[in-house]
């Protein structure tokens, strides 16, 4: 980890009053910016979303990091976000939802505000000024006022409709709050992302992505004063933390197979840095493009992502199928997440109505349907059928428009969220499924042996 030892790390974080503001847009464009002037831009994102973070690699040619308070807890958050500034010259971390929007209303906990308040980093505002004039400062002077310290430090006017508009609520905001407004961005149709079901388009899977970057950054270059905000980045008071090293078992390194495609692609660096970090080699592979699981894994993780996107051609391929099943039931160690937890049931069925034939590993068979089934954060409790014993416990999160429409066998965990408690997902032997997403620096002691009691290498 590359700590820097005078905890110089200029940063800022890009908040709103509510989803729909336009965050996303205003940090793609604020990244791109500060790309084109020669600026290693590193991107993060406030909360579990894996879609925002997939523009910030098109923006500024480094993958984006989450940064979570409840899922990692509060020097998590120091320790990814510093091991994601190693080679960067500014961090930029984009809000979620609206700033005080979290996992508790009252205490803030896991909020925008809470991520800046851990961070001790400066808040560029955005606000949308369509169909607005002088009374948008009040909303401004509200969240400036609401908590203290606000951190807010400069404003950015989104949608705006022409300079003398945005003259206008400058002078109000100014006016009003005492903070500087640091540019707009004007109502523009060719800067609006792709949206599906799930959200925003990701982006590997837009095919505007790149004019969107290039029309940012030109934006950016013509709206935004890119030398004012880089002033409030530098200003970010120094990061005193120290953060301490994983602590490495003493078993030999062991081989993990990832999968990773465009079916498969919802990882949380973190977790793959962990697992690195406590002696494993990754080796990536696409189920998508047929590639057999690595001869050489002693271990094998797939993610979430969008399966059912290309289910015909994940069903299609017979063969790959029962070699996949034949190795997991023999007893390589597997976790399996959403997506994942999917593609090694029974059968998915596709937005078409149609069932397809998928690993059939697990006897479950999955469904999408038309609204989000489940969605937030989760205290995933395992149960004695899984390999890692009754009462581990790690925190993720849910969030998946399909559901589990017939099921046998050992559930795999308890989850608990807002909405209630429930037993989820399937274990059985070495396997390890469901639609919870880990986050397995919660629980870095039970990773670390999970790692040291893996099994001696699989025969294919």
């Amino acid at each position: 980890m590359s700590q820097r030892l005078d905890g110089a790390y200029p940063r800022l974080v890009i908040a709103a009053p509510r989803s729909g503001e336009g965050k996303t847009t205003v940090t793609l464009a604020v990244m791109a910016g500060l790309h084109s002037v020669g600026q290693s831009v590193q991107g993060f994102k406030v909360g579990p979303d894996y879609i925002d973070p997939s523009y910030y690699y098109a923006a500024s040619q480094r993958a984006g990091r989450n940064l979570d308070a409840w899922m990692g807890g509060p020097d998590d958050v120091q320790a990814s976000f510093i091991k994601g500034m190693a080679q960067a010259d500014v961090g930029v971390i984009e809000g979620v939802m609206g700033y005080f929007d979290g996992k508790n209303p009252v205490t803030r906990e896991a909020s925008t505000w809470h991520i800046a308040s851990l961070l001790q980093a400066p808040v560029l505002f955005v606000v949308d000024g369509q169909r607005s004039a002088a009374s948008l400062a009040a909303i401004v002077w509200g969240f400036q006022n609401m908590v203290q310290p606000s951190y807010l430090a400069g404003v950015v006017i989104n949608r705006v409709n022409s300079e003398r508009h945005y003259r206008l609520l400058q002078d109000a905001i100014e006016h009003y709050t005492g903070l500087s407004c640091v540019g707009y961005l004007p109502a523009d149709d060719q800067v609006a992302i792709a949206e599906r079901a799930l959200g925003i388009e990701p982006a590997h899977e837009n095919i505007q992505t790149q004019a969107l970057i290039d029309r940012l950054t030109f934006l950016a270059s013509q709206t935004l004063d890119m030398d004012q905000i880089l002033r409030i980045a530098r200003h970010a008071p120094r990061l005193s933390g120290i953060v301490a090293p994983v602590q490495r078992p003493a078993a030999a390194s062991k081989v993990i197979a990832v999968a990773q495609d465009q079916a498969f692609n919802f990882y949380y660096p973190q977790n793959l840095e962990l697992l690195v970090e406590l002696g494993a080699k990754l080796v990536l592979f696409s189920p998508l493009a047929g590639d057999d699981i690595p001869i050489e894994a002693d271990a094998l993780y797939i993610g979430g992502g969008f399966p059912e996107r290309y289910v015909e051609r994940l069903s299609a391929q017979t063969t790959l199928l029962r070699r996949y099943r034949e190795r997991i039931s023999g007893g390589l160690p597997t976790i399996a997440e959403c997506g994942g937890y999917m593609f090694l049931s029974e059968s998915l069925r596709g937005t078409d109505g149609q069932d397809y034939p998928m690993v059939g590993v697990i006897p479950h068979k999955t469904a999408m349907q038309p609204r989000l089934q489940a969605v937030g954060y989760r205290t995933i409790t395992l149960l004695e059928s899984s390999h890692f014993g009754p009462g581990v416990a790690f925190r993720g999160h849910e969030f998946h428009y399909s559901r589990t429409v017939q099921q046998q066998g050992p559930a795999a965990y308890r989850l608990e969220g807002r909405g209630g408690t429930e037993e989820s997902g399937y274990a059985q032997g070495a396997l390890l499924a469901g639609y919870a997403h880990f986050y397995f620096p919660s629980n870095v002691s039970a990773m670390g042996w999970w790692m040291n009691h893996l099994k001696a290498r699989q025969s294919p």
